[in-house]
């Protein structure tokens, strides 16, 4: 879609986010009460359905479009799997599927594919629990398969995650698949765009934090005038403002490329950089952010850890800072120092 349309339906929902998903609603899913009305209004804007063709039932939005809505629902700390879904609904219009309704999870990692079977067990999915379908892409005879499962047909043992999101991990005993269809997207690269999923999530809840941390210490007073105002205080804001920056930076240079590039490979190293990138500063983000609120950051009441949690949790969602750091790493190790400036400028891994 064009600037100004993209434009408008961030604008629309930033707007929805801000009236809907209060903290009354986020503490009611850590008690395992399921925003059925709000997942009702989510489909019914036609979120999930974004970066899916007009002539599948969808927005026909492109892939940025996609990340863009991503990052904001990052910033307001959506309790549901819209990102999960979305880009689901996308790997499986991608192999000529129609998505199916509902919210849906991926469920991307060590499974098998075979005779229009599912078999294997993946650890950390992300709302499993409360999934209606999971999307994998496994590999069967040399080439890569997008497959659907329903929910009935999966066994989910329930861990909550540190933000109090229903994960688990889901077994599957060999049930059928609802669809199953030749991929364009790899295994690895389904992969790499749900850590990009996850990057631009991380990017909206790091600004989010950085905008209540600095909110608070302007309105926060000691001794007489705003802890602001302090050097020490003024030396950790502007620490957490570049760790945000960095994260912001490189996750919407991966979004740009990916989008840029194709579904099927583009922004790898943007991606892999962006998702090292946020992990490694998520935990310096959230420290600071606590230590500059003091004892109001650490309270249930405050809205904070809504987001640091999240980062917590973000940053070993489809690989963690060594796992990214160690592809990046690998790659470059055996191209040879002649291919690290040319990779780099072109955005891309050596050859």
């Amino acid at each position: 879609m064009d600037r100004e349309t993209r434009d408008m339906l961030l604008d629309t929902a930033d707007r929805f986010f801000t009236e809907r998903c209060g903290k009354d609603i986020i503490n009611s899913v850590e008690k395992g009460i399921w925003p059925a009305d709000l997942w009702k209004e989510i489909e019914e804007m036609g979120l999930p359905l974004i970066a899916v063709p007009e002539d599948k039932g969808g927005a026909g939005g492109t892939l940025g479009d996609m990340l863009a809505v991503l990052r904001l629902a990052g910033g307001h700390a959506l309790p549901v799997p819209l990102a999960e879904t979305a880009l689901a609904n996308l790997l499986v219009s991608a192999a000529d599927g129609v998505p199916a309704t509902g919210p849906s999870t991926l469920a991307l990692g060590h499974v098998v594919f075979e005779g229009n079977r599912l078999s294997g067990k993946v650890d950390r999915v992300p709302f499993a629990s409360v999934a209606d379908h999971f999307v994998t892409v496994a590999n069967a005879a040399g080439r890569p398969m997008v497959a659907v499962v329903s929910a009935s047909n999966a066994s989910v043992n329930e861990v909550p995650s540190h933000a109090g999101e229903p994960y688990g991990t889901v077994t599957f005993d060999n049930p059928p698949c609802e669809f199953a269809e030749i991929s364009p997207v790899s295994a690895d690269r389904a992969v790499e765009l749900a850590a990009l999923m996850r990057a631009m999530q991380m990017a909206g809840a790091a600004d989010k934090v950085l905008a209540t941390t600095v909110e608070y210490c302007k309105q926060r007073v000691q001794f007489g005038r705003p802890i602001s105002t302090f050097q020490a205080i003024q030396h950790m804001l502007a620490e957490l403002a570049s760790h945000v920056a960095a994260v912001i930076a490189s996750a919407e240079a991966a979004a740009r490329d990916a989008d840029e590039g194709g579904l099927a490979d583009g922004g790898r190293l943007s991606i892999a950089a962006a998702k090292c990138q946020g992990s490694e500063f998520a935990q310096r983000i959230a420290a600071i952010a606590h230590q500059s609120m003091g004892a109001m950051g650490f309270t249930h009441e405050h809205i904070l850890h809504h987001y640091t949690r999240r980062l917590w949790v973000w940053r070993r969602d489809f690989g963690s800072e060594t796992y990214w750091g160690e592809k990046i790493g690998t790659a470059f190790a055996k191209a040879g120092p002649q291919a690290l400036w040319p990779s780099l400028t072109a955005s891309r891994y050596a050859a």
